[in-house]
C-alpha cells in the first residue's frame, strides 16, 4: 500500500530528538490514517569526533563543554529536559549516561531498514542511551540490542567489522544541509513538503500530519516546500538549546 512519508533527520545522542519521537509517537495513536503513514529515519550525526568508548565526562560536564556554559548552568538545563522528557513519559537519567560515538548506532538503523525494524532500533537505542545507561558503542551492547528487535546477529557482527552504510550517514547530511537547508535536528519532512525543525506540542504534530495527509491524498507527494516550523533542538554544532 502507497503511504505518505515522514522523513526524520536525527541523532541518538540529540535529547530532543527522542522526546520528539515520542510526542510524534502519541500524535499518530490519535490519527485515523496512521497506517497509511511510513517514517523514514535518516541520520545526522552531532559530533562525530567523539571516540568509540566510555569518555568518562558525565552528560553534565560534556554538555557545559559543548554549550559554553557553566557547568550549573548545564544542570539547570539539563533539569529542564528531564522535566520535559517526563511529560512525554520518559525518565532521562543523565547521571547515568554515557557519552560516546554514535556512528555504529546509527549504522545499525540502517541495517534495521532491510527488515523494516528502523523504528523500533532507533526505539531501542535511544532508551539505551537515555534512560538505561548503556554504552551504545559498545559491540556488545549493539549486537544484543539488535537481536532482541530481530535483525541476524551476523549481520550485525558483519556490519561492525566493515565500513557498511558509513557512505550512507555521510549522504544524509550532505543532502540535508546542501538540499533541504539543516540547521537543526530533530527535523521532520512531512510528505516531501511540511518542514518542523526541533520539537513541538503533540497537537502540533498532529495538525500538521492533518493538513500533509489531505494534501498527500489530494494531489500526491508534494513538489515545493512549505511552512517551517521551530521548536527546541540541537544544532548542527552539537549545542541543544
Amino acid at each position: 500500500m502507497n503511504k505518505m512519508k515522514i522523513e526524520i533527520w536525527s541523532d541518538i545522542a540529540c535529547p530532543y530528538c527522542y522526546i520528539g519521537k515520542r510526542k510524534l509517537d502519541r500524535a499518530l495513536t490519535k490519527f485515523p490514517h496512521a497506517d497509511e503513514v511510513e517514517l523514514v529515519w535518516h541520520s545526522y550525526e552531532l559530533n562525530p569526533k567523539l571516540p568509540k568508548q566510555n569518555m568518562g565526562l558525565t552528560y553534565a560536564q560534556y554538555f557545559s563543554m559543548q554549550n559554553d556554559c557553566s557547568l550549573d548552568d548545564a544542570n539547570d538545563h539539563l533539569s529542564g529536559i528531564v522535566k520535559l522528557a517526563k511529560d512525554t513519559g520518559l525518565a532521562y537519567n543523565f547521571d547515568n549516561l554515557i557519552v560516546t560515538n554514535t556512528s555504529d548506532s546509527l549504522r545499525l538503523v540502517k541495517l534495521a531498514k532491510k527488515y523494516n525494524f528502523a523504528t523500533e532500533t532507533e526505539e531501542a537505542l535511544f532508551k539505551a542511551y537515555f534512560v538505561d545507561g548503556e554504552c551504545i558503542s559498545d559491540r556488545k551492547v549493539l549486537v544484543r540490542l539488535g537481536v532482541e528487535i530481530g535483525i541476524p546477529k551476523e549481520e550485525i557482527e558483519n556490519m561492525l567489522d566493515s565500513d557498511l552504510f558509513k557512505n550512507d550517514l555521510e549522504a544524509d547530511i550532505r543532502y540535508s544541509e546542501d538540499v533541504l537547508n539543516l540547521q537543526f535536528i530533530p527535523f521532520y519532512v512531512f510528505n516531501n513538503k511540511e518542514i518542523i525543525q526541533g520539537i513541538i506540542s503533540e497537537d502540533e504534530y498532529l495538525e500538521v500530519l492533518n493538513k500533509s495527509y489531505a494534501e498527500w491524498k489530494a494531489s500526491g507527494v508534494a513538489e515545493t516546500p512549505g511552512d517551517i516550523i521551530s521548536g527546541q533542538a540541537c544544532s548542527i554544532d552539537g549545542k541543544c538549546s
